[in-house]
């Protein structure tokens, strides 16, 4: 198991994996019949669907050690990380209690983007650049 997560590429996977998961329980909770209608003639549900696609996908995509890819899907993550923490920052400045999940939710978001950065943008040469040399 410890081999597992001591692989870069393995180790993004599982990170983007468990910030996929974390994203879709949070938006699962705040689902409310108020939330459940179509968003420019699409449906609400679609958008579960497709987040399930992108849980079971990219890290497929990443395990395989796609380095582009990897390199660039790196940012949305932390992204994500900085809305919630300025969300946060926002809340905490107007003296309203802050929300615990968004807390746990940006520190999944910012570990999976590190992961990811470090694998894609990491010293260790790839199997394709192997053949190369």
């Amino acid at each position: 198991m410890a081999q597992i997560f001591a692989a870069p590429y393995r180790r993004a996977a599982i990170g983007y994996a468990a910030y996929g998961i974390v994203y879709l329980f949070g938006a699962w909770l705040q689902l409310t019949p108020e939330r459940q209608h179509d968003f420019y003639g699409v449906p609400w549900w679609a958008f579960f669907v497709v987040g399930i696609a992108l849980i079971l996908s990219v890290p497929v995509i990443i395990w395989r050690e796609n380095r582009r890819f990897t390199q660039v899907i790196s940012i949305f993550p932390a992204i994500k990380a900085m809305t919630l923490l300025l969300k946060q920052g926002k809340l905490m400045g107007a003296g309203e209690p802050t929300n615990l999940y968004n807390w746990f939710f940006a520190a999944v978001a910012l570990t999976a983007s590190v992961f990811m950065f470090r694998a894609g943008f990491g010293s260790q040469v790839q199997s394709s650049e192997k053949h190369d040399a």
